[in-house]
């Protein structure tokens, strides 16, 4: 009999451990799964001779090895096939780009090499403006230990920025409340790293990467990123920063990655970053896990396989847990104005509630069924 009840105690554990996943959204972000990467791209026209784009690839190549951003230089007259030369084309000052960086999403950011430079500075001074900035620097400072970051870009009116600021801090101050309660309690919360209106020159790839655009600048915005510096959520900006939103955003970060959780918001768009031996190790040391690790990729590749994803360009949170939809108006110098969803957590929706009473009551019942199938042939053999 004891043979029979250990085998229901098995089955009732395979049941639990099934129903549990074993890492957070926030855990996630930490691996790279070699499909959202950056390209950087020179475009070798009668402009740069053969030698300086060799020159540039090979010093390219090995200044990005620990970064997020492949390199690819493409020959405009032999290469027409590249579906990259749409991007070859002049700015609004009339100028060809010299290289270009495209981020996972399709969106181009261009650049030109200065006359006045020499080749090789120009180029090396090019790939730290792309790669490092001061409030990067400051992130991988706190990313792995903390809750997340989110990055305040102050805009032009120092009252606007006062009132969105107090928001985020009123935003944090909520999440700090829940931080011990969620599926994997966290000690440090989110960190706010400010940008101030005159630095946003110099973090101009950083800015473009989180959705900042320079008709943004007389408003200011905020930006949440987690794990390996992936982006939670769209940019939030002037009138859409809310104290709900954000915190229902970040409240989002730290949930389990159930497997009805859409996959674009547990795999957020990365910034342009090095990410070296240093910080492999951090999350190691800070998670038991190796986020780099073949066999852990695969396994997180497996939850995500599952996990439902959105294919239109719009930001949709229908499959989200425990939502109320509100519906912004987020602007768009491409396309005007786009219509975005955005989750809020604040309380269990009867969706997720029904879907797991379901998932625990045929468990049970066929835990029951097994178990007394088991009694029943126990009992006739021992008559």
């Amino acid at each position: 009999m004891k043979k029979y009840l250990s085998t229901l105690f098995l089955l009732l554990l395979i049941t639990d451990i099934g129903m549990a996943c074993r890492f957070t959204v926030r855990e996630i972000g930490f691996a790279d799964f070699g499909n959202d990467s950056y390209q950087f791209v020179l475009f070798n026209d009668d402009r740069i001779s053969v030698a300086d784009a060799k020159l540039f690839f090979n010093i390219s190549y090995a200044a990005l090895l620990d970064a997020n951003i492949a390199v690819k230089v493409i020959d405009v007259k032999e290469d027409k096939s590249s579906p990259l030369l749409k991007y070859y084309v002049k700015s609004d000052d009339g100028n060809l780009p010299n290289t270009i960086l495209v981020s996972p999403e399709g969106r181009v950011k261009s650049f030109m090499f200065s006359g006045t430079e020499d080749f090789t500075q120009s180029v090396w001074g090019l790939l730290e403006r792309i790669v490092t900035s001061t409030a990067r620097d400051r992130l991988m400072e706190s990313i792995i230990k903390s809750y997340g970051v989110v990055y305040f870009i102050e805009g032009d009116n120092s009252e606007e920025n006062k009132r969105a600021y107090k928001l985020v801090e009123e935003a944090i101050e909520e999440i700090k409340l829940i931080m011990m309660n969620l599926p994997k309690p966290v000690h440090i919360p989110p960190a706010i790293i400010t940008i101030k209106a005159a630095d946003r020159p110099q973090e101009d790839v950083l800015l473009w990467s989180l959705g900042w655009d320079k008709v943004d600048n007389g408003a200011p915005a905020v930006a949440l990123v987690y794990g390996r510096g992936r982006r939670m959520g769209p940019m939030l900006k002037a009138e859409n920063i809310k104290k709900d939103i954000i915190r229902n955003m970040l409240r989002f970060i730290g949930e389990d990655c159930e497997c009805g959780l859409d996959r674009s918001w547990m795999l957020g768009t990365m910034i342009p970053m090095r990410w070296d031996s240093n910080l492999q190790a951090g999350v190691v040391s800070q998670y038991g896990f190796d986020a780099d690790n073949p066999m852990i990729i695969s396994e997180m590749s497996q939850i995500l396989s599952v996990a439902p994803q959105r294919v239109n360009s719009s930001v949709d949170t229908d499959i989200l847990y425990g939502y109320s939809e509100s519906l912004l108006i987020i602007s768009d110098s491409a396309s005007g104005k786009k219509e975005v969803e955005l989750p809020s957590v604040s309380e269990e929706s009867s969706e997720r509630f029904k879907s797991t009473l379901s998932i625990v009551l045929i468990g049970f019942l066929g835990i029951l069924i097994i178990g007394g199938f088991i009694f029943i042939r126990a009992k006739r053999r021992n008559t």
